[in-house]
């Protein structure tokens, strides 16, 4: 892997405070993105969390730490669920934490809903002090969003959608990518693309000022090089 001098996002968030929206979106994206592109492959992370995604020099998110990672396996057509209850609890889903056969494909994406809570909140969206409360709270999908400060509605209830005690239920990352909220910020950035080539185009060159151009190359291809003096050559 590259050097990825920007550390862990869990670090940037700890120095940083909460992410814009704008700036957690796009990481949000990039994260969807790549355990998409896992997912597809037939490969399940099991242990996302801040601390596994690292950022580059450009604030690209990169997702690391493969130690309990699974390839999917099937019989009969069928996935075979997941058996060992593994990651970090705080960022587990409730069927891990009830001990439940489970496909490790959805509960990667309730970790990533538990991460887009700490990127845009900055804490986490359940105390895991107590792991019996915690998952009593998360089975009666009871989020309690910080009021400190403003996220939209649209984020909130992409949160709400992701947080689904119910496996089954809960949103999948196709879904999350045409939500609402990751469509509008893509629109935003696209209108900021247009704004900002439309506000420097580039100069084109007329047809004589390129023929004037050309006129020179052919000129001093055409001109003989002076060739040395006989005092010159060695």
């Amino acid at each position: 892997m590259e050097l990825c001098v920007k550390g862990d996002l869990l670090k940037h968030i700890d120095v940083e405070g909460a992410l814009p929206e704008d700036s957690g979106c796009r990481l949000f994206t990039q994260l969807c993105n790549a355990v998409q592109y896992l997912h597809n492959s037939d490969v399940a992370h099991r242990d996302l969390k801040c601390e596994n995604t690292l950022l580059d020099t450009h604030f690209n998110l990169k997702v690391c730490d493969f130690g309990f990672s699974k390839r999917i396996t099937y019989a009969g057509g069928h996935m075979i669920l997941s058996k060992t209850f593994c990651g970090t609890s705080s960022y587990a889903a409730p069927e891990i934490l009830r001990s439940s056969p489970y496909n490790p494909k959805v509960s990667d994406v309730w970790s990533m809903g538990v991460m887009l809570f700490m990127m845009l909140f900055a804490v986490m969206p359940f105390d895991s002090s107590s792991i019996k409360k915690m998952l009593k709270i998360q089975i009666q999908h009871d989020i309690s969003f910080p009021g400190i400060r403003s996220v939209s509605s649209d984020a909130k209830d992409l949160i709400h959608r992701i947080l689904h005690p119910v496996a089954e239920d809960r949103i999948t990352i196709g879904n999350i990518l045409k939500s609402s909220w990751i469509l509008r910020d893509m629109k935003l950035e696209d209108e900021e693309v247009a704004t900002t080539s439309n506000a420097s185009p580039e100069k084109e060159e007329t047809p004589k000022e390129k023929g004037t151009e050309e006129d020179k190359l052919s000129k001093a291809i055409k001109e003989p090089v002076d060739e040395p003096s006989p005092a010159d050559k060695t």
